[in-house]
Parts: structure tokens; C-alpha cells; sequence
């Protein structure tokens, strides 16, 4: 069934809130700031896999699969509200850069697979 999920996955299947191209996890540091035209988002930390995302993805080894690949997405806190629209682009403004998010999240997952 793995082999199902070969192709892309439509935006907000895995519940995200706001999806953006152009920037991996290994290129995003906790402290980065995304900064739109109307707010600016900062990076806080990497998403981890719950019994949920195993459920939705309807397959036993989804959080390994995750795990292994280090893609994760992550979480923005707010900074500066207003709104986003569909196609807006950002820059980024980097924070202290001690940690990318793919950093975190390898050790995070060390252990559970």
C-alpha cells in the first residue's frame, strides 16, 4: 500500500494550515522568519508523526517512512498577524541558525522505529 502514496499528496491532507514552495526542511532554522507582505510568520519547531497521520495514511510503517526521509513540515508561530492569500511569495529572514528543523526532527524520531 506504500507504494500508493508515490505521488504527490493534495494540499491540507496531512492537516496543515498553510502550505509553501520553495523552502526544505533542512534549509529551515527554528528562529527563521517568514516574512509576507501583510505578517510574518517565524519557524518555531518540526511537525511529528501521531497514530493519526499512521491512520490517515492507512499504511503500519508511515511514521518510519517519515522518519526515515526527514521531511516533516513544521510549525510558524505568529509574529506579526494579517493575512496571507493563495500565490503570495516570502523571504526569509534568518534567525540565530543553531538548528534546522531536519536536525530536530532526526533526533527526535532516533529511537521510535
Amino acid at each position: 500500500k506504500a507504494a500508493e502514496w508515490d505521488a504527490a499528496l493534495p494540499y491540507g491532507f496531512m492537516g496543515e494550515n498553510l502550505s509553501i514552495t520553495g523552502l526544505q526542511e533542512s534549509d529551515a532554522y527554528i528562529g527563521d522568519v517568514l516574512r509576507f507582505p501583510d505578517c510574518d510568520l517565524a519557524i518555531s519547531e518540526p511537525r511529528r508523526p501521531c497514530y493519526k497521520f499512521q491512520a490517515v495514511m492507512g499504511f503500519n510503517q508511515a511514521v518510519k517512512m517519515m522518519g526515515q526521509s526527514g521531511y516533516c513540515g513544521f510549525y510558524l508561530a505568529v509574529r506579526r498577524p494579517g493575512t496571507l492569500a493563495g500565490g503570495e511569495r516570502f523571504e526569509i529572514v534568518p534567525g540565530p541558525r543553531e538548528v534546522s528543523i531536519k536536525e530536530v526532527f532526526r533526533v527526535t524520531m532516533r529511537g521510535r522505529f
